[in-house]
């Protein structure tokens, strides 16, 4: 097996490779030459994957935070605000409706009376 072909199997393996590369911080060239120099030495290869592995623990602890806090809610309270926000709206909607209604009242009242005008105006 050639070199080419051992990385492509060491690539295989170790997944946080393929990581370095899509976010930019190594290009395939840099790895594969890395490569050719050290092979799958592990003390060379944690120094490339010690940033990343930052970043996936940082995610991590995002993520559990969230949790966390989706664990800390009050689901009665999460109900009545949801309830009041109905109510809210609903109100919001009536009063929509009824400014529709008067300008379409407006509306019918005034071709009335226009009508009317040009009935006289005759």
């Amino acid at each position: 097996m050639n070199k080419k072909e051992e990385f492509k199997a060491f690539a295989a393996r170790n997944k946080n490779i393929s990581k370095l590369v899509t976010s930019g911080k190594a290009t395939w060239q840099q790895l594969f030459e890395t490569y050719d120099i050290y092979g799958s030495d592990e003390s060379v290869w944690r120094e490339y994957f010690k940033d990343n592995n930052k970043e996936d623990k940082n995610i991590g602890e995002g993520v559990k935070s969230i949790l966390n806090n989706l664990k800390n809610i009050d689901m009665d309270k999460l109900e009545e605000n949801i309830g009041s926000l109905q109510k809210a709206l609903g109100f919001l909607e009536e009063i929509v409706t009824l400014r529709s209604e008067k300008k379409e009242e407006k509306r019918t009242i005034k071709r009335k009376n226009n009508e009317i005008e040009r009935f006289f105006d005759d």
